[in-house]
């Protein structure tokens, strides 16, 4: 599946916070999670949204709290993606 340009950059930042031992794995899961949340929503591409949908879904329920925080601290609005990670 093709992925733009944005949901590219905010994979690799979003890796640059994993420990490197862990990363590959990471990077495997969140790029599967990604592709299939855009899949499921009938999209041919991988756009920021679906990395976001593909991150909360990897995220252990006991870390997801902190996803807030970890949205603004990538420069998202985190209002814009309440929807995907719980919030109202």
């Amino acid at each position: 599946m093709n992925w733009n340009d944005a949901a590219e950059d905010l994979m690799h930042q979003i890796l640059q916070r994993t420990p490197r031992p862990e990363r590959e794995r990471a990077e495997t899961n969140l790029r599967q999670a990604a592709e299939a949340h855009a899949e499921q929503d009938g999209l041919s591409r991988v756009g920021v949204q679906s990395v976001i949908a593909g991150y909360v879904a990897i995220t252990p329920e006991t870390l997801r709290s902190e996803l807030p925080r970890i949205l603004d601290s990538l420069g998202l609005d985190e209002s814009d993606y309440g929807h995907l990670i719980g919030q109202p």
